[in-house]
């Protein structure tokens, strides 16, 4: 597979994630089997490769990959899917991959003292708009619960950009990063929804949605998308990578219109138009956002 295709099949994933967990935390599945679904199937999924590289994996990778298990794995995995719950697929993608290149800024620079570059800033600055324009949006809705489910977004996507930033500065590789975290979340998730939840709730979704998670929450979002995006930072830089990036807030509104019947307004259109902008600014190619050593990695929901 080529880069290019590599990235399509990786922004295509992030963008029907949203609109597929939408459509079953509104339905038969609660957030919580959902984040078991998540990590318990990327867990087993990940096991092998684990199975074979564990010798070759120090232990500083191993503990590091407690705080990073909070940033990229369950923590971020429930706060996007609880969210989910109370805000439209729209939403989590312009709040999450869409505003990913300001949390990578601005949190390098306040955690590891990294300057950003004109264009990251500019590209920042047209996020940061987009977010306030949807965040004055959300809060002036009929529900408030709106603005609760964007918040949660806005958190996911720091710890995801702590994720990318921590897993570069401590020399940690996707690969390695991604099964270590699945394996962590899959140990907390699952005990806790096996003890909370003993008469196996699941057993009560139809066959056919249950595996449908299963392929999106697990295989697609939890595996597929991260091994389309190696293929992809390989082939094109990350730098390029993450200008695909801009396309997740526009095909998820109309995923989310085609599937869901979310008409999105003026208002949230103008803001998904001028995040997308921004995450493209970010990603144009010239100077490095950082120093070339600390390019980052774009990250999925």
């Amino acid at each position: 597979m080529n880069g290019y295709a590599a990235a399509a099949v990786a922004v295509l994933i992030w963008a029907a994630y949203p609109v597929a967990t939408r459509a079953a935390v509104t339905g038969p599945f609660t957030a919580q089997e959902l984040v078991t679904l998540r990590f318990g199937v990327a867990g087993l999924l990940f096991a092998p490769y684990l199975a074979l590289h564990w010798r070759s994996i120090g232990r500083a990778v191993w503990l590091r990959g407690l705080p990073l298990t909070l940033f990229q794995g369950a923590g971020m995995g429930a706060l996007v899917i609880c969210g989910l719950q109370f805000a439209p697929a729209t939403h989590q993608a312009a709040l999450g991959p869409g505003v990913s290149p300001v949390w990578v800024a601005l949190l390098g620079l306040l955690v590891l003292a990294r300057r950003p570059s004109a264009r990251a800033l500019i590209g920042g600055a047209l996020c940061a708009g987009g977010v306030a324009a949807l965040a004055a949006w959300s809060a002036a809705a009929p529900s408030a619960a709106i603005l609760v489910g964007d918040t949660m977004f806005l958190a996911a996507s720091a710890l995801g950009a702590l994720y990318v930033l921590q897993l570069r500065n401590w020399g940690i590789g996707v690969m390695q990063g991604a099964a270590i975290v699945s394996l962590y979340s899959a140990l907390v998730v699952v005990p806790w929804h096996l003890w909370s939840t003993p008469e196996l709730a699941l057993t009560r979704v139809p066959a056919g949605e249950l595996l449908w998670q299963v392929l999106w929450q697990g295989v697609l979002i939890g595996c597929v998308s991260l091994i389309a995006l190696n293929q992809a930072i390989l082939r094109l830089g990350s730098e390029r990578s993450s200008a695909f990036v801009a396309l997740v807030p526009v095909l998820t509104a109309i995923l989310a219109l085609a599937f869901l019947g979310e008409t999105p307004s003026p208002v949230e259109l103008a803001s998904f138009v001028v995040i997308s902008a921004g995450v493209s600014i970010a990603a144009l190619p010239g100077k490095p956002l950082f120093r070339p050593a600390d390019r980052q990695l774009a990250t999925p929901p």
